[in-house]
């Protein structure tokens, strides 16, 4: 039987450490850390804030006594902004917060495995050639360059205080939370679709965009933690999607024609190569999108109604 490990979830009302705890390996003890905390092992912290010396000392107390085993992953989704963040939004006094804090914290309790949710928006887009780990970072948005500054605040830690550091850089999610129906490009075409019959397009219908659902993120970084991987792993799927297929679709399921508002016309182009992943895994992940638009559509509806 493998031993249990204390799961310390940092930012557990993202999306997708929702999914993730929904999924969780009941094998292993689960400490989640939020605004908000709760009861048992739901502690309160807000990591956007910068700790003092108490509060620090007083969180890494909490987690050590609600701990159950000898080796603790810590996983950090909280961050702030979106993919397409925009330089005008203040984000980087939150983000730069966050990783002091998290780092401070880690130097307390010397987590046996750091995992950081990142992005594929620290590549270039438009970049002709599927971007690989290797692929020198060049990110073009605020997102991307805050992501890829946490990793290599994240590596170096690693050097220093010999953790193992694993940074996960995410395609563009896409799955259903009832407390965000209509964020995401996909739930909110499917939510414009429905109450508004209408999408808004910010870039080319001719746009390649590579989506990894809620699940198969799960199942990365729950693959990730067994075979002990550490360093840099892309996580998409196989094949990135022309966003008229989507769009398509949508019309299809819909049932009636739609009114598209083109924003911006640029054309969006990103591939990523996931050979690495594939070959200390073993797993593929198939781009479902087209398959999973109904089953999205329809709980949305369900929300709506």
């Amino acid at each position: 039987m493998k031993e249990g490990k204390d799961i310390v979830i940092f930012g557990n009302n993202s999306i997708l450490a929702k999914n993730f705890i929904g999924k969780f390996d009941q094998n292993n003890n689960l400490i989640n850390i939020s605004r908000e905390g709760g009861q048992g092992n739901s502690l309160k912290l807000n990591l956007g804030q910068l700790m003092l010396q108490k509060e620090l000392d007083n969180i890494c107390s909490r987690i050590e006594n609600s701990s159950k085993f000898n080796k603790k992953i810590f996983i950090l989704f909280a961050w702030a902004g979106r993919p397409r963040t925009s330089s005008l939004e203040n984000t980087w006094t939150i983000n730069t917060n966050i990783i002091i804090n998290f780092l401070e914290i880690s130097k307390k309790l010397l987590p046996s495995k750091i995992v950081f949710i990142s992005s594929t928006t620290v590549y270039k887009e438009n970049n002709n050639k599927s971007c690989t780990e290797l692929e020198i970072p060049y990110p073009e948005s605020e997102y991307g360059k805050q992501k890829l500054i946490a990793e290599y605040a994240f590596e170096n830690f690693s050097k220093e205080y010999q953790s193992s550091v694993i940074n996960l850089r995410v395609s563009s999610a896409y799955g259903f939370d009832p407390r965000f129906s209509d964020q995401g490009v996909i739930n909110k075409w499917i939510f414009d679709a429905i109450k508004y019959r209408k999408l808004t397009l910010f870039n080319s219908k001719e746009s390649k965009i590579n989506f990894v659902s809620f699940d198969q993120i799960t199942k990365a970084i729950n693959i990730s933690i067994e075979k002990n991987l550490y360093g840099t792993y892309n996580i998409a799927c196989q094949k990135s999607l022309e966003l008229k297929e989507i769009i398509r679709k949508i019309k299809l399921i819909i049932n009636d024609n739609l009114e598209l508002e083109l924003k911006n016309k640029k054309l969006r182009n990103i591939d990523i190569d996931t050979t690495k992943f594939y070959s200390e895994t073993g797993i593929l992940f198939e781009n479902n999108v087209i398959n999973n638009i109904e089953s999205i559509y329809s709980l949305i509806k369900e929300e709506l109604n």
